[in-house]
């Protein structure tokens, strides 16, 4: 038997090489190879692409058990040279799904296309290996970008099956959080096409209506937050209901992520509209009659929010809850301000706020 310091000695680990390294661990990429492996390579390239290149139609195509088509049409902006070329010799952090996606298929056949709807480069990959040649120009223009794809079967699960139902869930949600953009997807059902198109020109204020209607009930004060603050990008809906619950409804994301356990973008929310109650208690001497905290707020609270940020942190291997807690106190700032000067201006739905906290 090797001694525990031979076992882990430099001579006897083997460092994976592209592309063996992730077709031997798929699930440090894209944790499972189910179609939730799939939908979470997917949604995270496609917020690569929709951040830097925007697009204003996405359109993902089932075509069979394990082959399908991504399109992105009206691309206004260049493509730059590092998504003509994924591969290990041009490695971009921020394009790992994409180039995790080329050595998990089969075959990925990207193709970039013109306004005369003719191809202008056309790169095809087996393995996450290039099979064309390879471009030296630096950047093109196109109009739009299709990906054909079908996935290895001796990397995916024997069982995979693309499950319709959840991915036009998850791909709703996914609209909410890129209103600029219309969503589609195509696939087969019993024998006939179906196709379902999301798209929610007001973004996450959308999606609290729906959720409204759904059941949560009225709400006031309602707010739409779009603004860079430092060095990221916030967008924010929110409303206080018109009745406390013990489970408040709040969605956050970071990045398009999910974040179910919440975090600092949350944290910074809570204490902004906090110290903005707390600021209107005091500019009009009401601190003896009213008490405000964190937990009150919550209980009112309907929101949901998007982070946008270079290089996020978690705590946890999941990524269930955002721990930068540099953007706490700016996102607080920001978001007392702006409820301490719709108190000021919209007395009535002031005192309706107010009169939960009263002691």
């Amino acid at each position: 038997m090797m001694s525990e310091k031979t076992m882990y000695s430099a001579e006897n680990i083997t460092a994976l090489k592209w592309p063996d390294a992730i077709r031997k661990r798929p699930g440090m990429y894209i944790g499972s190879t189910t179609v939730n492996g799939f939908v979470n390579m997917w949604k995270r390239m496609m917020t690569s692409l929709l951040q830097d290149r925007k697009s204003s139609k996405v359109v993902l195509e089932l075509i069979n058990k394990k082959s399908g088509r991504l399109e992105f049409e009206n691309v206004s902006d260049s493509i730059t040279e590092q998504w003509m070329i994924l591969n290990s010799d041009q490695y971009h952090s921020e394009l790992i799904e994409i180039m995790a996606f080329t050595v998990l298929s089969h075959s990925f056949y990207v193709s970039f296309w013109d306004e005369s709807e003719a191809p202008v480069l056309i790169q095809l990959y087996e393995k996450g290996l290039l099979k064309t040649e390879q471009r030296t120009q630096k950047n093109i223009n196109c109009k739009k970008v299709i990906i054909d794809f079908e996935l290895d079967e001796t990397i995916w699960a024997e069982d995979f099956e693309w499950k319709e139902n959840y991915i036009r869930h998850e791909l709703k949600n996914f609209a909410y959080l890129h209103k600029n953009t219309s969503f589609e997807i195509k696939y087969p059902i019993d024998g006939k096409d179906c196709n379902m198109i999301y798209h929610f020109k007001n973004g996450l204020e959308d999606q609290l209506e729906i959720e409204k209607l759904n059941g949560l009930g009225g709400s006031y004060f309602e707010t739409v937050v779009e603004n860079t603050i430092n060095d990221f990008s916030i967008e924010l809906a929110f409303g206080f209901r018109n009745y406390s619950v013990d489970a408040p409804y709040i969605k956050s994301y970071v990045n398009d992520h999910f974040t179910p356990e919440n975090g600092s973008h949350v944290t910074g929310v809570l204490k902004g509209l906090t110290y903005g109650v707390m600021k209107y208690f005091q500019k009009h001497a009401l601190t003896q009659e009213y008490k405000i905290s964190e937990k009150g707020i919550e209980e009112i609270l309907m929101a949901a929010i998007n982070i946008r940020m270079k290089n996020p942190n978690f705590s946890g291997c999941v990524r269930n809850k955002l721990a930068n807690s540099e953007i706490i106190e700016p996102i607080a700032n920001h978001i007392s301000t702006l409820l301490f000067e719709k108190m000021e201006k919209e007395n009535d739905l002031t005192q309706r706020l107010i009169y939960k906290f009263k002691i």
